[in-house]
């Protein structure tokens, strides 16, 4: 069998002291921290796991990444200077709550810690003014538009696209949901057994989510009312928070 193959945990932290120390070797005294992320940084890692790091370099310029095979196992490096690192981990997107761990729950291995604890402090330091909006964003730009394309392919009658278009409504919801709680999802593989658990959800979010963990959507007509109650309670939840879903062109224009 070609491909990813099994190896321990154990086996997998070795190559990764081994991938540190070589990185360090090769950029001397300007290795300023290196860390791991991902399932290995929790010890979760299974059998076919990748290894994930992050490695800050003084006066490298921007970011780079290496990613490899060696045929059996496969590894990141993502290689920045220490501000490009702090900035990214101070970015606010609508899919923070996915893409963020990777910046807050790191595992230092080599180095100077304290640029890992200083990404965490911004990985968090967001208000609820800062918050506000990209929820707003998010509503409208992600959840709405699919919301759309699902009711177009009911119109049509066309539902090859149903499937699809329903996991990025779910992704698009739990990541709305995930932002609001300030909860950062652990992995892709409990995402939405931990998204059903998150307090203050929308009325129809829960059985949306639950049709996507399991893969039942072989049925459209069900899915398409599922989306509408998923919609519906998203305007109801928006307005109790105080989310402003729908305005006009000459209310944009204002604000400029």
């Amino acid at each position: 069998m070609s491909g990813p193959q099994p190896f321990s945990h154990e086996i997998r932290m070795a190559r990764a002291q081994d991938i540190a120390q070589r990185i360090q070797r090769h950029f001397g005294k300007r290795t300023l921290a290196i860390g791991l992320y991902g399932s290995l940084a929790r010890q979760s890692d299974g059998p076919f796991s990748d290894i994930e790091m992050h490695v800050l370099i003084e006066d490298m310029e921007g970011e780079n990444t290496l990613e490899w095979s060696e045929g059996s196992w496969k590894a990141e490096v993502n290689l920045y200077s220490p501000q490009t690192f702090l900035e990214q981990a101070s970015e606010l997107e609508s899919d923070w709550s996915i893409t963020h761990a990777a910046y807050a729950n790191i595992q230092p291995i080599l180095g100077d810690s304290g640029w890992f604890s200083q990404a965490r402090e911004r990985v968090f330091d967001h208000s609820e003014e800062e918050i506000r909006p990209v929820l707003e964003e998010a509503l409208i730009g992600d959840l709405y538009e699919i919301i759309g394309k699902l009711r177009n392919a009911r119109t049509s009658g066309n539902t090859q696209s149903v499937a699809t278009y329903a996991f990025y409504a779910a992704r698009f919801a739990v990541c709305i949901v995930g932002l609001w709680s300030r909860h950062l999802y652990t992995s892709s593989t409990v995402l939405y057994d931990e998204a059903i658990r998150l307090p203050d959800q929308p009325q129809g979010f829960k059985p949306f989510i639950r049709r996507i963990i399991q893969g039942n959507l072989t049925d459209p007509q069900t899915v398409f009312e599922e989306a509408d109650a998923l919609w519906a309670g998203f305007e109801g939840w928006a307005d109790a928070h105080g989310l402003t879903l729908y305005r006009n062109l000459d209310g944009l224009l204002n604000e400029i």
